[in-house]
């Protein structure tokens, strides 16, 4: 069996496996696969390959449609950064998921909550390495389930309001992507990546423009992005997931699939995409500053990072290959710190109780780990050299500049700025919380730390400092090697 279809196949068949367990086992059993899943992610990703199994759907169309998986240099990238983050995720859970967490204890069984994440990565894996945009479709709407029964899974009051809001906000974008394939097949009888050359000038815009909306509500950009911050309610591996490598990275994924996969798209399209996801970089950035709670501060710094991938991508759009490649080395430069900077805080609030700004102070002297791991990934989002998000910035800022397009060079002096003021904010948060004489909450706080939880940090503190050099292989491989 070829082992990109394992890769696919391994995590749904442990999430029907950790279904009928119970307590511990679940999260052990949850980890093996994980960590099976991450071998086979690996080995394909030395392998690029495109495959076509004899097993066709919706054959009442009359195209021919077989199940296809596709492995180029963007789905390998998008695989390291979804399986690695997946495993050392579950990992995590096997220590934080405790009755000994002093933000929300938990009991068992567990067996439901590794079922979601399991199928949560199969779900990513699909999306990313789907042949055409039915098949992604599928897997897209399977991610949308998945963070729905994530974020409501404390089963209190505002985590079911949370989850129902995210499903709701989430899947208005996804009948977008159900008209954009019917637009699609009503006139190309297609549903090829690059079915854009097959469309009318009119239909192609109106099928960007809905593709792109459903990106958006993916990845919570303006209009549809307030689910997100609500969505910190969930247990902190589920946002480390959904933050990191899952839910909203589907999103940019989409836009970034069909940045790579046609070379002529409109300007409008790129105008469309730069000004939203610009606009949206600039509201998160002011909302950092009316956060108290360390969790909240993360997610609206997703948001705007995810702008950062899609303004990218539509600098590519125009034709700055510098730009555009910027864009996606951000994909795996983000998705390792933040997924840092996630579990970090939730190693902090298992330990003290408290994610809130104001009740943290002075954690270096008791928790040195915690320390370093925040601070890296910190240096590595606000993008402070040599550190990650550096190297994946200034390709950002250098693309808008090259242009020489009036438009674009305004939306990355926006950018620069938005830099500069989340600069400000964070170096204020990691001085306040993690240095000075010790608040209560920490000289309270208990200091025995699992195992599990240390060794994913350790680990996860590695992956970001290496991912620009991990993220460059794929991104020349995407750019002709040059």
């Amino acid at each position: 069996m070829e082992s990109l279809l394992i890769t696919l196949l391994i995590p749904f068949i442990g999430a029907f496996v950790c279904l009928f367990l119970r307590e511990k086992v679940s999260g052990f059993f949850a980890s093996f696969f994980a960590f099976i899943t991450l071998y086979f992610s690996c080995l394909n990703i030395l392998s690029p390959k495109n495959i076509e199994f004899p097993f066709p759907f919706f054959h009442w169309l009359s195209l021919g449609l077989n199940f296809s998986l596709q492995n180029d240099a963007l789905t390998s990238l998008m695989l390291l950064l979804i399986t690695f983050v997946g495993f050392f995720v579950i990992l995590y859970s096997l220590g934080y998921m405790s009755p000994q967490n002093k933000d929300h204890p938990f009991y068992s069984p567990y067996g439901g909550y590794y079922f979601l994440m399991l199928l949560f990565i199969g779900a990513m894996i699909g999306v990313v390495t789907a042949k055409n945009f039915l098949q992604l479709f599928f897997f897209w709407e399977i991610t949308t389930l998945c963070s729905w029964a994530l974020i409501s899974y404390t089963k209190e009051k505002k985590a079911l309001f949370s989850g129902l809001k995210a499903f709701i906000m989430t899947h208005i974008g996804g009948l977008g992507f159900l008209i954009a394939l019917a637009f699609m097949y009503g006139e190309a009888k297609s549903f090829d990546f690059n079915v854009f050359n097959y469309l009318s000038s009119s239909t192609k815009l109106t099928v960007l423009i809905l593709l792109f909306f459903a990106a958006s509500a993916k990845a919570a950009q303006i209009p549809l992005f307030t689910w997100l911050p609500d969505a910190m309610v969930a247990p902190t591996p589920v946002s480390a997931y959904l933050h990191a490598a899952a839910m909203v990275k589907a999103g940019v994924y989409l836009v970034a699939r069909i940045y790579v996969s046609n070379p002529l798209l409109t300007e409008a399209f790129a105008f469309l995409v730069g000004s939203i996801a610009i606009l949206t970089l600039t509201i998160s950035v002011i909302s950092y500053y009316f956060q108290d709670d360390l969790k909240k501060l993360l997610a609206y710094s997703t948001i705007g990072h995810l702008g950062y991938i899609l303004f990218g991508v539509s600098l590519g759009i125009l034709g700055s290959k510098t730009g555009g490649m910027g864009g996606l080395l951000h994909i795996i430069n983000h998705g390792f710190a933040k997924g840092l900077l996630f579990l970090t805080v939730g190693a902090i609030a298992y330990c003290t109780g408290s994610k809130s700004i104001s009740e943290l102070r002075g954690l270096n002297i008791k928790f040195p780990l915690f320390t370093l791991c925040f601070l890296a990934g910190m240096f590595g989002i606000i993008g402070v050299p040599p550190f990650s998000g550096f190297w994946s910035k200034f390709m950002i800022f250098s693309g808008a500049f090259e242009l020489k397009n009036i438009y674009f060079i305004l939306f990355g002096v926006l950018a620069i700025l938005e830099s500069i003021l989340s600069f400000c904010w964070y170096i204020f948060v990691g001085h306040k919380v993690f240095f000075g004489s010790s608040s209560e909450k920490v000289l309270n706080a208990h200091s025995e730390v699992p195992f599990s939880m240390k060794f994913s940090l350790v680990f996860l503190l590695i992956l970001s400092l290496l991912s620009p050099i991990i993220g460059y292989f794929f991104i020349r491989n995407l750019s002709g090697g040059n």
